[in-house]
């Protein structure tokens, strides 16, 4: 029997990020099974079934919205949280919830068993990458979240060793659940990539490529300094494309990126629409993500999925989730990753045995795989029972 699970979805609310991706593909995964008798709760207002996107428009303008009224609302997070529980605790009760699944590390309220998703702990790695108001959310909220939580998933291994050595918490209660890559993300060929490669005016199999969130964690400068050690006939060949939506404190890293991109150095996108960027993978020659830390990584996975041969940092979770499907390399270590790179551009078979690597370890990681796991935690959360991990 379907058993009934609250999943808070406002994050989707907001233009997809990380977090919302997650929320996403997991909700689909979960309708495929129909183990799940999802109700989803969108920031005000509940609907059963499973999390789905409101669209990038909505989620647009739900953003502008709310960056309008900060000025004029005095204690906008406590009304919005207070306006929040009220109806969110009404729901749990109306709806004879059973388990309410929380995938942004803390829970809104809740007096059934609650299962939460901490994703990484970047916010006390490296605070500068979020809002200030952020970090200190999490600081006050975060502990007591884990030390009520029937059970706390984590994206990865690494994830996992970090909140067993940062909290006081059982390590039974935590519990790695890998996250899977989307369908979509696949193999193409030059005709199926051939309206997206147009609209940025990009040729098939001829740009080095890295997607990633403009902000100093996912290390930009490593990528530009690599790619200018490179022979100018290689850079001439194989332009740099770097896509993705401007983080917090991101400003001088993309001032750097249009000044580049002004001379010519390099294509700077800015965030590509979600439909869009299965195709500018499978369409580069070579995908470059240099981040200094990571919870789980799913741009490389992507990349791999897509057959496109990956250069990767060898820190946090990253040599966890690619494994020997990519080129790991050290992060401080730019010339290292030029002569990887040197190497790949200049032998198309060399690129051919890492992209089939790559394949091969992509395949390991399935949202199907992730909901199924998800859903055995959920049971163990009712029964009270978690298992050892």
């Amino acid at each position: 029997m379907p058993i009934r699970v609250a999943f808070n979805a406002t994050p989707l609310l907001s233009p997809l990020t990380g977090i919302g991706n997650y929320i996403v593909n997991l909700g689909a995964a979960f309708a495929a099974t129909g183990e799940i008798d999802a109700h989803s709760f969108y920031g005000y207002r509940w609907r059963r079934g499973v999390p789905t996107s409101l669209g990038e428009g909505a989620g647009e303008a739900a953003q502008k919205l709310r960056d309008a009224l900060k000025p004029w609302v005095p204690f906008k997070r406590e009304l919005r949280q207070a306006q929040q529980r009220i109806v969110f605790g009404y729901g749990l009760r109306k709806r004879a919830i059973e388990v309410y699944h929380e995938p942004n590390y803390v829970p809104i309220c809740y007096n059934v068993p609650v299962v939460i998703t901490v994703h990484d702990l970047s916010w006390l790695r490296y605070p500068e990458s979020h809002p200030v108001d952020r970090v200190r959310w999490l600081e006050r909220a975060l502990p007591r979240a884990i030390e009520r939580a029937a059970a706390i998933i984590v994206d990865s291994d690494f994830v996992r060793q970090e909140v067993l050595a940062t909290f006081p918490v059982h390590a039974t209660k935590v519990r790695t659940v890998h996250l899977g890559v989307a369908a979509e993300f696949h193999p193409r060929d030059a005709e199926a990539t051939a309206a997206t490669r147009s609209h940025y005016q990009l040729e098939h199999r001829s740009y080095v490529l890295t997607v990633a969130t403009i902000e100093p964690r996912k290390n930009l400068t490593h990528v530009l300094n690599a790619y200018a050690l490179l022979p100018e006939a290689l850079r001439t060949r194989f332009p740099l494309v770097i896509a993705g939506a401007v983080g917090w404190r991101a400003a001088q890293v993309e001032s750097t990126l249009k000044v580049l991109a002004g001379r010519g150095q390099l294509r700077f996108l800015g965030r590509v629409s979600p439909a869009e960027l299965p195709a500018l993978y499978a369409a580069s020659a070579v995908f470059v993500f240099p981040s200094y830390y990571e919870g789980f990584g799913l741009p490389p996975l992507e990349a791999m999925a897509s057959a496109v041969p990956v250069i990767f940092s060898s820190r946090a979770s990253l040599p966890e989730v690619v494994g020997d499907g990519g080129l790991g390399v050290d992060p401080d270590r730019p010339e290292e990753t030029c002569l990887y790179l040197r190497a790949l551009l200049e032998d198309a078979a060399r690129r051919d045995e890492i992209a089939r690597r790559g394949i091969a370890r992509a395949a390991l990681f399935t949202w199907n795989g992730c909901a199924r796991a998800t859903s055995a935690i959920y049971r163990e959360a009712i029964e009270g029972q978690p298992d050892a991990a």
